[in-house]
């Protein structure tokens, strides 16, 4: 995002609703490498021209594909979807590549800004409405747990980040929640904590 330098900017450790799209990419790869063995398998399949008819060469021929078909099976069917699954699980933990490449910054003109990994929202700071509360999270494979939220709002523009609670915090109102804010470490949401409140009103 182009504009002034920022002031405080700090890299996020997981993206909540990242697991939704890691599910339906994690299905990507399989289906697709589903299809791509069924058709490289046909390819490489029994192929006996009419005017074969010695048994040993049909023989051979079966022996042949056979084989093929097993080592487009292992490979493409099975070994090549589950190396992918294995990256992309690797990229979308919490602290992984794909988390830290989602940014939040504050300007000195104090804006607030959310960008990187399909991230692209920017919103003044002054005169923001901003929020704070516990949610329960469930994210399917990484678990639940409880986050501390800290919601802030411009007129339609919406940004949400969070942390795993603590027992420090206790008193803030616990409410339902849905898994689609990006979470900090505990020690930068508390100094962009401390920021934002610091310009808004």
């Amino acid at each position: 995002m182009a504009g002034s330098p920022p002031v405080i900017s700090i890299r996020a450790t997981l993206d909540v609703p990242g697991e939704t799209r890691r599910q339906a990419v994690v299905f990507a790869i399989w289906l697709l490498s589903l299809v791509a063995a069924v058709l490289i398998g046909s390819a490489v399949g029994t192929h006996i021209p009419a005017y074969v008819s010695d048994p040993d060469e049909q023989q051979q021929e079966l022996s042949r594909s056979r084989t093929a078909r097993a080592k487009v099976a292992l490979l493409v069917g099975l070994l090549l979807p589950s190396i992918l699954t294995f990256y992309v699980t690797r990229r979308r933990r919490r602290g992984g590549a794909h988390a830290r490449g989602i940014t939040l910054e504050i300007t000195k003109e104090g804006e607030l800004r959310l960008w990187g990994r399909g991230y692209g929202t920017r919103l003044p700071l002054e005169k923001a409405r901003v929020r704070e509360r516990l949610v329960d999270l469930y994210a399917g494979r990484l678990g639940a747990w409880r986050e501390r939220r800290l919601t802030v709002s411009s007129g339609s523009r919406e940004i949400e980040i969070g942390t795993q609670a603590s027992d420090e915090d206790e008193g803030l109102p616990l409410e339902g929640g849905e898994g689609d804010c990006v979470e900090f470490e505990r020690d930068d949401f508390m100094r962009l904590r401390e920021a934002i409140a610091g310009r808004a009103s």
